[in-house]
């Protein structure tokens, strides 16, 4: 045995003791190689999940609406002309930061404001984008706009969503069907025919098709689908199509995207936002002047009345009096009195202008009126309150707009608004008191001129402050006419603040949905899913699926390994030859050539396993076989005198064998074998009859002696012993081997038994045990290292892919 153990240690570094792996990382590691057999070996199921994954991609690319980008772009610029924000004055933003309202940039308001909801209501309204009308085109709904059929007008207000189909019999006949109204959308078995032109009187409201020109014949015989929703919902849709966002931040650029499925829509959605947004605009601008305007025609009303109070009233003094030419007799007073008369109407005039604005102030307290802009006030600081006031009024309505009355924001600008609004009260109610000062000093100067006419009659003395009211009316009237004609003006000639600098415009390539993109997804899909199931089925396999996992668990030397075998080769055949070169036969010469590696004197083989059906019958004889066909005499032992497998496959009926020879029934062992096979130099020793005690009889000095004896006639003993984990007579008789082949079957035991069957192995209950792998299937190169190496595979023929890679593996 000892010499047996230094070749054993001096073996090559394939077979000879290696450090043992044994860790599940190196297990579950796996190389492109790997990837690239498990896709090589199921190269059908690949295929079949690639067509099944891009098919069910170009199914859903052709069930989807293409989605088209258009876009604008608009320059925001100050209310001087330049660019800046939208009624973005410095004095405002600063009044705003005082009062603790922190007021961001303009652009980005602007940005918030073009996707407000109430410009996309406006839009939505403006377009009728509350019905829309789709039609189906294979599997494709197509959006339709303007190359619509019809025209369906709802001449009722909205009170719930309904959709329906309509046939286009004829240019003059639609038939209605499909009819879903309600919330939620439910079925009606309403149907009818309407008349192009003709109102119907459905039960979900009334309504009126009418053609448009030029579309109505390339529907005829079609169906649409009309679907009508409320303002509020077409809103919000355009929303989710639209979005807005700064060029960049160093510029006022606004940039507005509208994503739809039909592109005159998406341009028509783009230039309603701008022209509603240039609308609102012009809107707030104007609100000072109109509520100017409201306020002139209010005091020109008054006036005049006054007016043609004071010119009745001179002229009913003059009847009275007789005095027709009033101006002869005061001629003279008028020379004297013209500057003391000009200073009075100048005061008076000023102070009743103050005294308005301190009348509306104080009527309009509470409100979120205006301030009406009034010339005539020669106090800067009042202009630059009144100034203040309008425009924090306007950033404070426009707010409200888009947020609750309740919010923080505005409360905090109503308030500021208030503080505001008593200051400006405040300071008018103090320049109106200092106009009355200098009001009553020039009608003082002026009674002093007219207390020196003595010798004016009293009359004409009336005349004269008849005139002088006269005079004063008309000449506020005056003012007033021109003050409004400022006004009509000034609404006449506002503009918005923005400038278009790129009108709708897009690509006609869709951007959605991606084919390239979708149709890659499916093809990494296609490759995923079959790549993942069968990695999950590896991984979920726990029987021993090849060399490597040998190698991964244990340290046993691997002598070889036999391929599967074809349909119709029992475990009795030999199948190999000295005319046969396929695959199997090449394995057991392999065998035969390897086992000088582990054990070059070895005489005894035993061959075992760890359960029944692994091939150990199969194996032994072929190997035994294998080893005649080199010329040498080998004797094939039947051992497995429970069940006699190898007995009953050759010599059916025969009784007397090696239990014959144990039990002492018989001394001449050379008398109990068998000619097995000439051609191959095989001779058998069949197990005989089951004995009632077969560990006891095998544990007897005679196996020793039968051993011996054989060893005299023969160069190799093949010995078929039963299997190690069944019953205990593998190891009583692997006393006499000098190499224990353990035969383990792909697939058939589970791995978790390796380290096992390694700790006997280290521990020498097998003499110089190795291992033979049994019907290997080749199919996945990652747990074996293959065989044939030149030879025709007539187990599985190599597809083409395989063949491929083979040979630029061999030439690598």
């Amino acid at each position: 045995m000892s010499s047996n153990t230094m070749e054993y240690k001096s073996a090559g570094p394939q077979f000879g003791p290696r450090q043992r792996i044994g860790n599940k990382g190196t297990e579950e590691m796996f190389s492109l190689r790997d990837i690239l057999d498990t896709v090589l070996d199921n190269w059908k199921w690949f295929l079949l999940s690639v067509i099944v994954c891009v098919g069910l991609a170009r199914l859903y690319l052709a069930s989807r609406s293409y989605i088209y980008q258009r876009q604008a772009v608009m320059l925001v610029k100050d209310d001087s002309g330049s660019p800046g924000g939208r009624r973005s004055s410095i004095s405002t933003d600063a009044l705003m930061q005082l009062n603790g309202v922190l007021a961001g940039t303009s652009v980005k308001n602007e940005v918030y404001i073009l996707h407000s909801f109430q410009l996309s209501k406006e839009v939505a309204k403006n377009l009728h984008l509350d019905v829309m009308y789709n039609f189906k085109k294979h599997l494709k709904n197509i959006s339709l706009y303007k190359n619509r059929p019809v025209t369906v007008d709802f001449l009722q207000p909205f009170t719930v969503p309904v959709t329906f189909s309509m046939d286009i019999n004829s240019s003059q006949e639609c038939f209605i069907h499909d009819v879903k109204y309600g919330v939620p959308l439910k079925e009606s078995s309403y149907t009818g025919k309407v008349r192009i032109g003709q109102m119907l009187d459905a039960p979900f409201g009334k309504l009126l098709v009418t053609p448009m020109e030029g579309n109505m014949k390339a529907f005829i015989g079609k169906t649409i689908k009309v679907t009508r929703i409320s303002i509020d919902d077409a809103a919000i849709m355009i929303m989710n199509k639209c979005s807005s966002s700064e060029l960049d931040k160093e510029s006022t650029l606004v940039r507005i995207t509208c994503n739809d499925t039909n592109i005159e829509r998406a341009d028509d959605i783009l230039s309603g936002l701008l022209d509603a947004y240039k609308q609102s605009i012009i809107e707030d601008k104007n609100q000072i002047a109109q509520s100017t305007a409201a306020f002139i025609d209010s005091r020109i009303q008054l006036i005049h009345q006054e007016l043609s109070d004071v010119e009745g009233k001179m002229a009913d003094f003059k009847q009275s009096s007789g005095l027709m030419d009033i101006k002869a007799n005061s001629e003279a007073f008028l020379a004297q009195s013209t500057t003391a008369r000009q200073r009075t109407i100048q005061a008076e005039m000023q102070y009743s202008m103050v005294q308005y604005l301190v009348d509306y102030l104080t009527e309009n307290s509470k409100g979120h009126s205006l301030i009406p802009t009034m010339g005539g006030i020669n106090d800067n600081g009042i202009q630059a309150q009144i100034t203040q006031y309008n425009q924090a009024m306007l950033n404070r309505n426009r707010l409200a707009e888009n947020t609750s009355e309740s919010s923080p924001a505005i409360k905090e600008l109503d308030s500021n608004l208030s503080q505001m609004h008593a200051a400006a009260l405040a300071s008018l109610r103090g320049y109106a008191s200092s106009l009355k000062l200098q009001l009553d000093k020039a009608k003082a100067e002026e009674g002093k001129v007219l207390s020196t006419i003595n010798t004016v009659p009293q009359k004409e003395k009336q005349v004269i402050d008849i005139t002088r009211q006269q005079v004063l009316k008309e000449t506020l009237y005056t003012f007033l006419l021109n003050k409004r004609e400022e006004t009509a003006l000034q609404l006449a000639i506002t503009e918005a603040n923005i400038r278009i600098v790129e009108h709708p415009f897009g690509s006609k390539i869709p951007v959605a949905p991606r084919k390239l993109v979708i149709s890659l997804f499916a093809l990494i899909l296609g490759l995923a899913i079959p790549f993942t199931f069968f990695q999950i089925k590896e991984r979920l396999n726990m029987s021993v699926r090849g060399r490597k996992d040998i190698e991964t668990y244990t340290t046993i030397p691997i002598l070889g390994e036999i391929p599967h075998r074809k349909s119709g080769i029992s475990d009795s055949d030999i199948v190999v030859s000295a005319q046969s070169d396929d695959v199997i036969g090449e394995a057991f010469r392999l065998l035969r050539f390897s086992m000088s590696f582990i054990n070059k004197d070895a005489r005894i083989i035993m061959f075992t396993s760890t359960m029944p059906g692994e091939g150990k019958t199969f194996i032994s004889r072929n190997f035994a076989a294998t080893l005649g066909m080199a010329g040498k005499k080998v004797v094939l032992v039947d051992t497995d005198i429970r069940k006699r497998t190898q007995s009953k496959l050759s010599l059916k009926g025969r009784s007397q064998g090696l239990t014959s020879y144990l039990s002492g029934a018989e001394d001449d062992i050379t008398a109990l074998v068998v000619t097995q096979d000439n051609e191959c130099n095989l001779d058998m020793l069949p197990a005989g009859i089951t004995p009632p005690n077969p560990a006891e009889l095998l544990m007897s000095d005679r196996l020793e002696q039968c051993m011996e004896e054989l060893k005299k006639h023969y160069d190799y003993i093949v010995v078929d012993n039963v299997p190690a984990q069944v019953v205990a007579d593998a190891g009583i008789v692997n006393r006499i081997a000098d190499l224990t082949i353990y035969v383990i079957r792909e697939s058939k035991i589970d791995r978790r038994y390796l380290p096992e069957l390694e700790r006997l192995h280290q521990e020498g209950k097998f003499n110089h045990l190795c291992i033979v792998m049994n019907d290997c299937q080749n199919r996945n190169k990652k747990y074996g290292y293959g065989y044939g190496y030149g030879y025709r595979d007539e187990v599985k023929e190599k597809s083409w892919i395989a063949k491929l890679f083979s040979r630029s593996s061999r030439r690598s």
